[in-house]
């Protein structure tokens, strides 16, 4: 069938830095980046929240400019944006849902799944909160768990889901700040940060086999466990490695932006890593060389980091996480700059692990700079794959409760697509 050119973006509001991709799915459903623009923050965004509106508001506009320009003046056809939010109050639960099986067949069919699923998803929250995400955890048939409930016989289907929600009011501001600066009668997608990252760098057998997924940006850390294709924990911290320079600044009479740019410039890893004794620094007021040890700065960064997977861990276990994590563990964003961060997590979580940065659908790594781009990378994933699923001619019956249960992060809501592809004749 002929498919007309779709344009999607993604924008990630971070401590750091705002970063907007623009992509374009082309006729044969496949996803091509075709504008970016990035620019720092200035101080508008903290910790996952907006500090200054107004400034944000004129980065961001200026922000669009650019991007505009690096994909040929397309920004006005984007027929959906997404819009990554963490921080702002998130916490997330597990909603559960039931049906009894009464069909004649006493199989499940797709009408016992979109009941479990509408009913998963009944849940009483404060007036003030707001469900931002909702996938799918794990199904139940007969208290057995399974992959796929369709055609299974049984008496009880049970539906788990997991459900991210926050502050209204917070999250408003993100949707306010992208509707103002023109996209009013575009379609706004907000996604949980760190669902978005596992959607852009997590592998088919990953998911199936249990990983943990940790985000480390400027302000916040967020984390996410999927296991059995399924989403089975996620948070998010609002501690991340501004933390670490302020560490830095008065553990060792330095300046914030003075550690800022030597952890930017990789200056520190690099000492640690050529095991020299010191790192060498010009004084700003006196103008003498400072000798440093390269020692005190890896302890002091090593015990914030090894601080925020400490953290991590403690909740998951709160939370009952499964122990079994057949592919270990995945960390991405900034912080994983630093070259001590993979053997901190090792040892906290005593898993193996990888680097996750961006890749495309046939796994080859993108243009895009690195870790620090992957969970805008997935953003942009989630909008083709939402695109895909629910277009205004491609909507069934269970569609229509996944569409409230939410979008599943798996190369475009797999399982809804499993589940629609196993009812073929």
């Amino acid at each position: 069938m002929f498919r007309n050119r779709e344009i999607i973006a993604a924008v990630e509001f971070g401590t750091s830095k705002f970063t907007l991709l623009v992509g374009e799915v082309d006729s044969s459903g496949q996803l091509h980046i075709i504008g970016s623009a990035a620019a720092p923050s200035a101080g508008a965004v903290v910790k996952g929240e907006i500090r200054d509106m107004q400034k944000a508001s004129d980065l961001f506009n200026k922000l669009l400019e650019d991007a505009d320009r690096s994909c040929g003046g397309v920004l006005n056809e984007v027929q959906l944006i997404t819009v990554l939010v963490t921080g702002c109050g998130i916490v997330s639960q597990t909603g559960a849902g039931s049906v009894f099986i009464r069909n004649d067949a006493r199989v499940v069919t797709e009408a016992e799944c979109a009941e479990a699923a509408e009913n998963a998803l009944i849940r009483t929250l404060a007036e003030d909160r707001e469900v931002i995400n909702s996938t799918e955890s794990y199904w139940l048939v007969d208290d057995r768990r399974v992959a796929n409930p369709l055609r299974l016989s049984g008496s009880k289907l049970e539906a788990r889901a997991h459900i991210v929600h926050g502050l209204h009011s917070r999250i408003e501001n993100f949707r306010s700040l992208v509707i103002d600066a023109g996209f009013e009668d575009t379609k706004l997608d907000i996604t949980f940060s760190p669902l978005a990252a596992g959607t852009g760098i997590l592998s088919e057998r990953e998911r199936e086999n249990g990983v943990l997924l940790v985000d480390i940006g400027a302000g916040c850390t967020e984390y996410m466990v999927s296991y059995d294709n399924g989403v089975a924990a996620s948070g998010v911290l609002q501690v991340g490695f501004e933390h670490v320079v302020n560490d830095l600044a008065v553990g060792l009479d330095l300046t914030a932006d003075f550690c800022r740019k030597l952890m930017e410039m990789g200056a520190i890893s690099r000492a640690i890593e050529e095991r020299k004794e010191f790192i060498e620094l010009k004084s700003r007021t006196t103008g003498k060389l400072l000798r440093i040890p390269t020692a005190s700065f890896e302890t002091i960064i090593d015990l914030r980091v090894r601080e925020i997977f400490e953290i991590i861990r403690q909740q998951l276990q709160q939370e009952q996480v499964p122990r079994s994590l057949g592919a270990g563990g995945v960390i991405t964003g900034g912080g994983v700059l630093y070259c001590r961060t993979a053997d901190l997590f090792r040892e906290v979580f005593e898993l193996s692990c990888r680097i996750g940065q961006p890749v495309d659908l046939d796994g080859a790594i993108t243009d895009l700079s690195g870790p620090r781009c992957s969970a805008v990378w997935g953003a942009l994933r989630v909008a083709a794959g939402y695109l895909e699923q629910y277009g205004p001619s491609r909507k069934g019956v269970l569609d229509r409760a996944f569409d409230r249960l939410g979008r599943f992060f798996d190369h475009g809501c797999r399982n809804v697509k499993q589940i629609k592809d196993s009812m073929k004749m």
